[in-house]
């Protein structure tokens, strides 16, 4: 067989880098459109582990939450006229309940390395997923207020300082 035919041709730019995306700045720290990519991932695991972390949560905390469902009854109106729940009940449960969640869920981490944080939702019982970097500050996570400014049960911005 003669291989003298067969012969290697490259048609690629001369110095061109194949597979390298521009994530990171030479010192390490991450692009914007690397925190964006970094954003993204977050969010993708964050809709597919909620039901996940949310059970596991609540399975650990489910008689304690009990005994704290009887004592905010013993503490706030629980229905109003109409039949409904009312506004501070629904709040007084949510804060209790992320509060007890919190302090179960402390080993699951997001692939940026974020840990998760329960915040109470407003208006409706439950409570909502938040990622939250390790040197964060975790008051701002308990009062609904997400890294980027975003408050956790609207989609309106706050103003951070």
């Amino acid at each position: 067989m003669d291989y003298s035919l067969y012969f290697l041709a490259h048609h690629g730019i001369l110095g061109q880098k194949w597979g390298i995306r521009r994530y990171q700045n030479p010192d390490g720290s991450l692009t914007e459109r690397g925190r964006r990519r970094l954003e993204k991932q977050d969010a993708k695991w964050a809709r597919k582990n909620y039901n996940k972390a949310y059970k596991s949560s609540y399975k650990q905390i489910k008689k304690p939450m009990a005994r704290a469902d009887r004592e905010i009854q013993s503490q706030v109106k629980m229905w109003n006229a109409d039949g409904s729940l009312s506004r501070s009940y629904i709040n007084a449960f949510n804060q209790r309940l992320a509060g007890l969640m919190n302090q179960t869920e402390s080993s699951l981490v997001s692939p940026s390395g974020r840990v998760v944080r329960w915040v109470a939702k407003r208006g409706e019982l439950g409570v909502q997923m938040a990622l939250a970097s390790s040197d964060y500050d975790m008051s701002q996570v308990k009062s609904g207020i997400w890294e980027g400014g975003r408050v956790g049960y609207s989609k309106r911005k706050i103003k951070t300082i």
